[in-house]
Formats: structure tokens, C-alpha cells, sequence
């Protein structure tokens, strides 16, 4: 009887979890039946854990402390960074040529995109036909996105030397008067935007070639059979079926339209009088010849603002258009 009456006082946690506190059992279980039921998303974030981790290290520590700079004057060298405030970005849009480089590179993106674009999509159109030696051919296309643009810049200084380039040796050899290509504003843009055409159209290409390639063969069939012309075709079935490709390949233009950096710093040195200096290169200069980080910090902002709002704009016209 005294055994009966000793069960019943002692409390039933008690009993379950072996003599431990019921509340300590109470978290464990629950503790057991969450891990359960989020069983999938542990497993898929321990395995994605040391990629979050590098995201967060190589990227988002180092864009939270841009913003920061930006708020700040700082040599980058000695001493600490000085808080501001917004004297950077009123510096940016009321002083110096800031402005006038981030419009100068919007322009120069907004060409080099379209120039990409429509060449590439030209060059797709005539790799995606099949005749011999075509995988070679492709491979060629492809070359010069591979090329470090360090080799590209010294084979164009060697073209274009006011002293002894080569293409000032063909045109006296032809009797014409030889152009100093670098005391004009007019031709140093045209051979940076041709040459970051040339160098990157190749991946526009392969891009452009991907999505011919996976367009159904029987939509072209069916437009043979109902009379359309090469025309027609191409106009109502390749290029709606490229819509998303295109739209990805304008996103991406946009963003890297904002990034152009290395024919500018090799070729034409911003030159001649700033004349074909954008916003990157600006950018540059502050941080690492002026040594203004705070001034870089903030026109980097300004930038990744700038290029954010555009990229969704442009997303959203997408979206609507697809729908």
C-alpha cells in the first residue's frame, strides 16, 4: 500500500525523464520534435553553412563597411576613420566631375550593351548553322573573353602609338595624314567601346547560341508549313523564345555597364583632358592615388544604388512583358 501511495506522489516527468527536473524534460522535448520537423533545413543549411559564411566575409561585412567609409574621411593609411556624415554625397552631387563620370559610363554601358547584343545575336544566328569545322569556329568567337585584357591593352598601344603604331605606319604608307588618336576625345571613346565589344561579345554569344539551341525544332517546322517566311520566323518565334535570354543578358549588361574599368586604366587613362574618364576609374582614383577612401566609399554607393534601381526596373519590365 505504502508503495502504490509513494507512485502516486512522485510526479510523472519525474518518472518519464528518470529522476531529472520537468521542465529541463519539457525543452527537450520540444527541442526533439522541432529538430524533427525541420529535419530537411538543418541538412540543408549545415551544407550550405560555409558558403553563407563566405558570402558574408568576401561580401556583405565588406559592403556594410563601404557604407560606412562613405560616412567617414579616411586616408585608408594612418589614424581612424572621421564620421561626416553626408559631406561625401553632398561633394558627389555638387562638386568635381562625379556626376559627369557616372553618366559618361551609363552611356558608354548602355552602347557596348546594345552593340553586344545585337552582334551577338548575329553571330549566334550564324555558329547555330551546321557546317564543317563549326565547334572550332565557336571556339574562335570565344577567344577573347579569355584573353587578360593587361595583353589586349598592350596590342592596342601598339596599334595606336602616335609614334611608331601600326596604324599610323599604314596611313602614311598610304599617303594620309597620321591621327593622334589620344588628343582626340571622339576616337579614344570609339576604340573603348570597340574594344569592349570585341573583347566580351564572345560570351554574349555562347549565351544567345545556348537558347537557339534549345528552342523546339517543331515551332520552325510549323511555321514552314504555314507559309512563313525566314523573316516572319525569326521575328515571331526565335525572338520571343530568347525573350528570357535577353532579358537576363540586359540585366547583367546594365550591371557590368557600371564596371567597366580596364580599358580606361590601360588604354586611354581617362583621356585626353578626363574626357573618357568614368565613374570607376574616378573611383580609383580617389582611393588609391588620392587616398580618399571616404570619397571612393561613397561614390561606390552611389553606384550600387544606382545599378540596383536599374536592374529592378528593368526586371519588372521584364516580368510584365512576359506575363
Amino acid at each position: 500500500m505504502s508503495r502504490i501511495l509513494n507512485k502516486k506522489a512522485i510526479p510523472r516527468e519525474t518518472l518519464v525523464s528518470g529522476g531529472g527536473s520537468a521542465p529541463d524534460n519539457v525543452q527537450s522535448i520540444r527541442l526533439q520534435k522541432w529538430m524533427r520537423r525541420h529535419k530537411e533545413g538543418i541538412i540543408g543549411y549545415s551544407i550550405l553553412s560555409p558558403m553563407i559564411l563566405y558570402f558574408s566575409i568576401f561580401a556583405v561585412f565588406p559592403a556594410l563597411f563601404v557604407i560606412y567609409l562613405s560616412l567617414t574621411e579616411w586616408t585608408g593609411v594612418a589614424g581612424l576613420p572621421e564620421w561626416v556624415g553626408i559631406k561625401n554625397f553632398r561633394t558627389f552631387f555638387t562638386q568635381g566631375d562625379y556626376v559627369e563620370t557616372l553618366i559618361r559610363a551609363g552611356v558608354y554601358g548602355i552602347i557596348i550593351l546594345f552593340c553586344s547584343l545585337i552582334i551577338g545575336l548575329l553571330i549566334a544566328l550564324l555558329l547555330n548553322q551546321k557546317v564543317f569545322g563549326s565547334g572550332a569556329i565557336r571556339t574562335i568567337w570565344y577567344l577573347p573573353v579569355l584573353v587578360p585584357f593587361a595583353v589586349v591593352a598592350q596590342m592596342v598601344n601598339t596599334l595606336l602609338s602616335p609614334v611608331d603604331g601600326v596604324v599610323k605606319q599604314m596611313m602614311v604608307r598610304f599617303g594620309m595624314e597620321p591621327i593622334v588618336f589620344q588628343e582626340s576625345a571622339l576616337w579614344m571613346s570609339f576604340w573603348l567601346i570597340i574594344i569592349t565589344v570585341w573583347k566580351g561579345v564572345g560570351s554574349t554569344v555562347i549565351i544567345y547560341l545556348a537558347g537557339l539551341q534549345g528552342i523546339d525544332t517543331t515551332l520552325y517546322e510549323a511555321g514552314k508549313v504555314d507559309g512563313a517566311s525566314r523573316l516572319k520566323i525569326f521575328w515571331y518565334i526565335t525572338i520571343p523564345c530568347l525573350r528570357p535570354i535577353t532579358m537576363f543578358l540586359l540585366i547583367t549588361g546594365i550591371i557590368g555597364s557600371f564596371q567597366i574599368f580596364e580599358p580606361v586604366q590601360l588604354i586611354t587613362y581617362g583621356g585626353p583632358h578626363g574626357d573618357t574618364n568614368i565613374i570607376l576609374y574616378r573611383i580609383y582614383q580617389d582611393a588609391f592615388q588620392a587616398f580618399n577612401f571616404g570619397m571612393a566609399s561613397a561614390s561606390s554607393v552611389v553606384v550600387l544604388v544606382v545599378t540596383l534601381i536599374l536592374s529592378v526596373m528593368q526586371y519588372r519590365i521584364s516580368q510584365r512583358r512576359i506575363t
